[in-house]
């Protein structure tokens, strides 16, 4: 018996690229951790983060087996992006009380400063 491994028709990027224009994408951690995004579209900006793992076991776009796993992870991620005008953006980004759990201390200094740039 032998398997048929399933390739997404699109990678994390893509699934966020079909959002709008990705105005700046970080990678957090190395064989596992999290894909960072500020997106425009129009007059909207969004922000998200998406966790990536290094086997099916642990990263979500490795572990669909179809295109209904790969429609239903699509829609949970756009689902889970923040959208608002460039300052809701900012003030959600800046939210100091927020218990965000992709908070990697080191990287999110740096990440936070480009930001800043970007939105201000």
């Amino acid at each position: 018996m032998t398997y048929e491994y399933y390739y997404p028709p699109m990678s994390y990027d893509g699934i966020i690229a079909t959002q709008g224009e990705i105005l700046k994408d970080w990678i957090i951690g190395d064989y596992q951790g999290d894909y960072v995004y500020l997106v425009k579209n129009g007059e909207k900006y969004a922000f998200t983060v998406v966790g990536y793992g290094s086997c099916s076991g642990c990263d979500a776009l490795e572990a669909c087996e179809n295109d209904e796993d790969f429609n239903r992870l699509k829609e949970s991620i756009v689902n889970d992006i923040v959208w608002g005008t460039k300052q809701d953006v900012y003030d959600y980004i800046f939210n100091q009380k927020a218990n965000r759990w992709y908070f990697h201390e080191e990287d999110w200094v740096e990440i936070r400063k480009e930001i800043m740039e970007i939105l201000a």
